[in-house]
This record gives C-alpha cells, structure tokens and sequence, in this order.
C-alpha cells in the first residue's frame, strides 16, 4: 500500500480478511500515517522513490501494489506495478486522458460526445484568439483536479489574470478554456471489467447554502434527472471511457446541464472518487468495489458478468457521503469530537485523516461519513445525528465545521427524482 489516504484503511481491512499480509511505505512516522498503524508491517520509504521500493518489494516478494485516493500515488503504483510485471487496473495510457483535460476534450468531441465549446490561445495569445472569445468563460488548469487553478472570467483583463493564475499551479503551459457553463453538476460513477462498462449509480453534490458552492458537504444518489442522465448523456460517456481505454476497475465522469436544457461532459477520473461513494453502493448495490479493486491488483481477473445492471432511474434508497468541510477559520486542530461515536454507529463508515494539531485549510476535507438509508427522510435524520454529534475545533475553540441543514430543497430534489423528473 502506497502512503495513507481515503481509503486506505478500507482496502487494508479488505485485504487482511483474505489472509493478506499487508504493507504501508511512505516517509511519514506512524503517529502521521494511520495506515501503517492499521497494516501488518511498514516501510520508511518515499512512494515517490521506485529505485528503493523496485529492489525492496522484490526482496520481500510482493505481489500485489495498491494506494487509496491519490493521483500521486496512482501514478507511482502504476510505474511500479510496471516494473514488478504486476496487475494495475489503470494503464498510463489511460491515465493520461484523466490528467489531460486538453487530451480528453479533443477524444471526446471526436467521438461525438457533446463538452462546452472550447478556445485555443497561444502564449502568448495573439489578437485574433482574443477576439474570438465569447465570454463569459472558464479558465482550467490541464491537470488538476478539485478546482485548483480554475478562474470564472468575463473580459479579457479577467481572461489574462485567469491564464497566468492557472499556470502558476500547474505543471504544464497548456490551458482549458472554455464556455462557461450555468446548472448543476453531476458525477456517474462506473465499474469495469474486460472492456464492459456499467453506471453503478448517479451522483448528485449538493453544497449548505452560504458557502462556496465547490464545499459539496452532501454527495448523494438522491437525485433528479437521472432518467434524463441515463438517457441522453450516459451512452456518450461509456462510448468516450471505452475510447479513453478504460477497461478494469473503476472510473467517474462529471456532468452539467445546462440552462440550455442539455447536458455536457466536464471531465473524468479514472481512480477512486474523493467522495467515497464507493463505499455505499456495497450496501445500497450489493457490489464491493474495495473488493474489485484489491481483488484484482492479487491478479484476479473480474468477470463482467459480477457488474451489476447499469442504473437507469432514480433510486429510492439513498447512498450518501457527508463530507466534513471547515468553513472559514483556519488555525490547527485543537480537539475531534464524536466521530469515534458517529463510527460505532451500524451500517456507518467514517473515514478521516484528520490529527489533533494538524493544521486547518480553510474551505477544505476532514474526512467522510458514509451511510445507506431506506429513504430521504431516514438520510436527513443521519445527517441531523452527525451534526449533533460531530464537533471539530481549532486551538482557539472555534467549531471549524460546516453542517448541512438544507433538507427542504433535498426533499423536493428527491421527489422529483422519483417522478422520474
């Protein structure tokens, strides 16, 4: 296991049900890797130092390389993997469409997939590249993920900021710029095996009103429009994820409708969705993607016909993932309260990385609570247990938490769903 992220501690628990010996290895001491606590050995090894892990996993006889969520790590188990000659579900080839928004827009729009009108400038633009830009629009980063670099713009002085902005956070020159979009955004989430492909389920995020809109404190199957997703902008999608060269293990699509009453592909990640959704769809489906995972990193091949059916209306049951965003104060973590409590809870999963003196980014992830319930009204009592229970506050005792409390508008989100609206 490379390094200590979400989902890390999942995988390792899987793992050592299967009689697994496993191994955590980055540069972190203990007290700051929980994996290495959880895992029956560790490595004081940089996953960034292949030379060492190369002639260490050889040396042990490791046959198996995993990591949670995180690009760096995926790319460093795939090069790995690689060179041990072990399976990777995800190849580099395929990756590179994940990392390259550029890349990926250009595959999509030749294999009729529709994405926002793009524009191409130069560095530096000239006049004529500026003048054919109909505003407003937004400004991306290539490979980044999680709303970094990005800029929402409306002239060209803007345009100019936004360019320079996201390249300063960005590994490469190169730039997204595109329509900007105006509705809400969706993720589908979607198994794989030998090349067939099928949409576990339609993921909505919805952010406490009065905060940045990217803080989806709520990732829910509850959601409408999923009949029209599943319709009109899935065939598109499993068409491009084939075209990407996606073929095992578990990948994730974002889309927006438009006020223009259609949806757009946005952009894709072939890796484990930051919003733990994964997690819930073992009970809300009856299919372990953690299994799917690990299962085939041990070199076992998954058969197609494990995948369950493709979702094609809205569910009633409702997997969710409440994830834990400070809000403005930062400072470092002076006390965590209630999530051992929240933990106990059956049929919850809560996964964070959060320490007692860690510091605090404002408008960024503690951690997740993960549930299934029978219905809306059953999630929107969990949702109220949490906020009861959960506290996390900074040196200064300030509560650094946002608690969402919206449930008039996820009731009628729900209803319309199941109206197939």
């Amino acid at each position: 296991m490379l390094g200590t992220s979400y989902g890390t501690l999942l995988m390792l628990d899987y793992a050592k049900k299967q009689g697994v010996h496993t191994i955590v290895t980055d540069y972190l001491e203990p007290e700051h890797s929980p994996g290495k606590l959880a895992a029956d050995e560790y490595w004081m090894i940089n996953t960034g130092d292949l030379d060492a892990l190369e002639a260490k996993c050889r040396e042990e006889g490791v046959n198996a390389v995993v990591c949670g969520i995180s690009e760096f790590n995926l790319e460093m188990c795939m090069a790995l993997c690689k060179r041990l000659g072990l399976p990777c579900y995800c190849t580099p080839e395929a990756w590179h469409y994940s990392r390259d928004k550029v890349d990926y827009k250009a595959l999509a729009t030749s294999l009729g997939a529709p994405l926002a009108t793009d524009y191409f400038l130069s560095d530096p633009p000239t006049r004529a590249e500026l003048d054919q830009i109909k505003y407003p629009v937004v400004v991306k980063p290539i490979d980044l993920s999680c709303n970094r670099g990005i800029s929402y713009v409306a002239n060209e002085d803007e345009l100019l900021k936004a360019c320079d902005y996201a390249r300063s956070m960005s590994k490469s020159r190169k730039l997204v710029i595109e329509r900007m979009l105006h509705g809400e955004e969706w993720y589908g989430t979607y198994a794989l095996a030998d090349g067939k492909v099928s949409l576990l389920g339609l993921c909505a995020m919805y952010a406490q009103p009065g905060y940045p809109k990217f803080c989806y404190s709520i990732t829910s199957t509850l959601s409408n429009h999923v009949e029209d997703f599943c319709r009109d902008i899935n065939p598109h999608i499993e068409k491009v994820l084939k075209g990407v060269g996606c073929r095992e293990g578990y990948a994730w699509t974002q889309a927006m409708l438009d006020e223009d009453g259609h949806f757009y592909i946005l952009e894709m990640g072939y890796r484990l969705d930051g919003d733990m959704m994964f997690v819930p769809f073992k009970d809300l489906l009856g299919f372990d993607v953690v299994a799917w995972i690990v299962d085939y990193a041990l070199g076992k091949k998954n058969d197609p016909a494990m995948l369950p059916p493709s979702q094609e209306k809205a569910f009633k049951r409702c997997a969710t993932s409440y994830m834990l965003w400070t809000n403005e104060k930062g400072g470092t973590i002076g006390t965590i309260e209630g999530l051992d409590v929240v933990r106990s809870w059956p049929g919850v999963t809560v996964d964070s990385l959060a320490c007692v003196g860690d510091p605090i980014r404002p408008y960024g992830p503690l951690g997740c609570i993960l549930f299934t319930t029978e219905n809306a009204e059953e999630m929107f009592e969990m949702i109220k247990r949490i906020n009861d229970t959960v506290r996390i506050t900074n040196t200064d005792g300030e509560n650094v938490l946002i608690y969402y409390d919206d449930f008039d508008y996820l009731r009628g989100v729900y209803q319309e769903g199941l109206a197939g609206k």
